[in-house]
C-alpha cells in the first residue's frame, strides 16, 4: 500500500530521548516526516489510563498528508520521567480511509505493538528501531487500501496552531465522529488533539502553550471557521471583479492610444510620402535648370532653403531623419539619407579635412545626380571642394604621370566621370592576373575582380559595371573575344581609373580621355 504508512514511536530516555521510526511503508518518510514527538510543556499523559489522539496536516514535495494517532503512557525503561509514553500513526498520502476502519487498524496495530514492546507499563527496549513487530500486522489491515479515497484541501498552509479539543468521553463512536468533523476545520490548525481526561485538560490550561476547546464548541468553532471561508471567496470575488474591471478600463485605452497612434502614423505615411516626392520632384527642376545654363550659386542658394524646408517638415512629424546639405559649402557635412555608404565614408573623411577640398564642377555635379537619381528611387548627392589636392589612394593603386590618349575615331566613352590614368601598380595587376583563367573568365568576372582589388575604381564606377567593361575592353585589344571572354591574360594591361589629383589640371569640360 504505497499510499499508507504506519510509525511507531516512545520516549525511550538516556541516551536516545525520543525516536520514531517507519515501521510499514516508506522507509525514506522517517528522515522527511516531522516528529511524533508531545510538546511535554504544553500537552502530556499523567496516568496509566490516560490516551491522547490526533490528527496532523502536512506537507512535503507535491504530497499532501493526513497522520492519525494515538498515544498511551508508558514509562522509560531505566527513568521514572513523567509523561512518556508509546504512539502509534497511521499516515495516508493524497487519499484517506473511512473513520472506522482508520480506528479499528489504529487500535489493533497500536495494542499489538505495545503488548511486544512494554511490560507493567514500562518499555522494554532502547530505541524505536527495536520494536518487536511480530503480528502487529493482520490481513485485515490490507483491506484499509481498498476503502482509502483521494482528498485533499483547495487552500491550507502551516499556521503552528494547535487544538485540544475535550470530550468527556473517548469511544469509538466518538473518536469516529471526531476525526470526521476534525477534517472540516483541519485546513485551520496544524495539528487537533483529542483527550479526555481532566488532569490533562488542566494542564493544558494552566500551560496555556495550546489553545483549549470543549467538544461542544468544535460545532460553533466549524460553523466560524466555514463562514470565514465563505468571506475569503467573496472577498476574492470581489477583488476579481475589480482586477477584471481595472484591466477591462486599461485594455479600452490601450486599444484607443493605439489607435490614435495608427491613424497619426497613416497621416504622417501620406505627409511624408507628399514630402519625399515633392523633395524629388524640385531636384529634377534644379537639374533642368543646371542644364538650361542656370548659375550654380543661385542653384546652391536654392538647395539650402529646400533642405531648410524638409527638415522642418519632418520635425513636425516627429521623424527624427536630415536631409544633409546638398550646396557647395565646405562647412556643412551632415549625412543624407540619400547617400550611399561610400559617399557617407567619404564624407566622415571630408568632416577632417575640410578646409583641403575643392569643387569637381558642374559638369559632374549634374552627372552624379542624374546617375544616382535612378539607383533604387533614391537621390544620392554629393558635393566635394578641395582647396589642397590630398589624393587617398590604397595601396594597391599607385598614381603616376597621368596617361592622355587622343582619338577622335574611338567610339564615345560613356563613363562619367571619364577615366583619366590607368592602374600603375604591377603587383596588384599581377595579383589580378592570377585570379584569371584564360578562355574561361567572362568581362563581368574580371571586372567584378578589378572592383574588388582597386577600391577606387569600384566607388567610382561600382554604378557603370556595364560601360566599365565596355571601356576595359577597348583599351586592351586582343585580350578578349567577341563573346567576351578573356583570351590572353597577358593583353590585359591596361586597367583605366579615374584620379582625383589629375581632374585640377584637366579641366573634364575641354579634354577627352580614350
Amino acid at each position: 500500500m504505497k499510499n499508507i504508512n504506519v510509525f511507531g514511536y516512545a520516549t525511550f530516555g538516556t541516551p536516545n530521548g525520543f525516536t520514531q521510526s517507519c515501521i510499514y511503508g516508506n522507509k525514506n518518510l522517517e528522515k522527511a516526516l516531522k516528529t511524533f514527538d508531545l510538546k511535554t510543556d504544553a500537552i502530556q499523559l499523567l496516568s496509566p489510563n490516560d490516551r491522547i489522539y490526533s490528527i496532523r496536516k502536512e506537507g512535503i514535495a507535491d504530497k499532501f498528508l493526513i497522520s492519525y494517532s494515538v498515544y498511551t503512557y508508558a514509562k522509560e525503561k531505566n527513568s521514572n520521567r513523567t509523561g512518556t509514553f508509546i504512539g502509534t500513526s497511521l499516515i495516508f498520502s493524497n487519499e484517506i480511509a473511512d473513520e472506522n476502519l482508520i480506528l479499528n487498524s489504529l487500535h489493533q496495530i497500536h495494542q499489538k505493538l505495545k503488548n511486544n514492546n512494554v511490560s507493567n507499563n514500562v518499555l522494554n527496549i532502547n530505541h524505536s528501531k527495536e520494536f518487536n513487530l511480530t503480528n502487529v500486522f493482520d490481513q485485515d489491515f490490507e483491506k484499509i487500501e481498498y476503502n482509502s479515497k483521494k482528498t485533499g484541501f483547495i487552500e491550507w498552509q502551516s499556521s503552528d496552531r494547535n487544538l485540544v479539543i475535550f470530550t468527556n468521553k473517548l469511544d469509538n463512536n466518538s473518536i469516529q465522529n471526531l476525526f470526521k468533523k476534525a477534517l472540516e476545520i483541519l485546513p485551520k490548525y496544524d495539528t487537533l488533539f483529542f483527550i479526555d481526561s481532566k488532569e490533562i485538560a488542566e494542564f493544558v490550561s494552566q500551560k496555556r502553550l495550546f489553545r483549549l476547546s470543549d467538544v461542544n464548541i468544535l460545532e460553533e468553532e466549524i460553523q466560524n471557521f466555514q463562514t470565514e471561508i465563505k468571506q475569503q471567496v467573496l472577498n476574492t470575488i470581489s477583488t476579481f471583479k475589480k482586477q477584471s474591471k481595472k484591466i477591462e478600463e486599461e485594455g479600452k485605452n490601450e486599444h484607443e492610444n493605439l489607435k490614435k497612434q495608427i491613424e497619426k502614423a497613416d497621416e504622417n505615411l501620406i505627409a511624408l510620402k507628399s514630402l519625399y516626392e515633392n523633395f524629388l520632384r524640385k531636384f529634377t527642376e534644379f537639374i533642368s535648370a543646371l542644364e538650361s545654363g542656370k548659375q550654380l550659386e543661385d542653384i546652391n542658394n536654392s538647395i539650402k532653403q529646400l533642405e531648410r524646408e524638409f527638415n522642418i517638415e519632418k520635425r513636425k512629424l516627429g521623424t527624427p531623419l536630415h536631409i544633409s546639405s546638398l550646396s557647395n559649402t565646405s562647412t556643412n557635412n551632415r549625412v543624407s539619407p540619400y547617400q550611399n555608404s561610400y559617399q557617407r565614408n567619404l564624407n566622415d573623411r571630408n568632416i577632417e579635412r575640410s578646409e583641403k577640398n575643392r569643387s569637381f564642377g558642374t559638369l559632374a555635379v549634374i552627372s552624379c545626380i542624374i546617375n544616382l537619381l535612378f539607383i533604387g528611387g533614391a537621390t544620392y548627392f554629393y558635393f566635394m571642394h578641395y582647396k589642397e589636392v590630398k589624393e587617398i589612394v590604397p595601396q594597391e593603386i599607385i598614381a603616376e604621370k597621368p596617361y592622355i590618349e587622343k582619338d577622335s575615331a574611338t567610339v564615345e566613352n560613356k563613363l562619367n566621370p571619364l577615366p583619366n590614368d590607368f592602374a600603375k601598380d604591377e603587383n596588384n595587376k599581377k595579383l589580378i592576373l592570377d585570379l584569371l583563367i584564360e578562355n574561361n573568365t567572362n568581362i563581368e568576372k574580371t571586372v567584378d575582380l578589378i572592383f574588388e582589388k582597386n577600391k577606387i575604381i569600384k566607388d567610382v564606377y561600382q554604378f557603370q559595371k556595364d560601360d566599365y567593361a565596355d571601356e576595359l575592353i577597348r583599351k586592351n585589344p586582343g585580350a578578349f573575344d567577341s563573346n567576351k571572354i578573356l583570351q590572353k591574360k597577358d593583353s590585359l594591361i591596361r586597367i583605366p581609373f579615374f584620379s582625383f589629383s589629375l581632374s585640377k589640371n584637366i579641366s573634364p569640360s575641354t579634354s577627352t580621355f580614350n
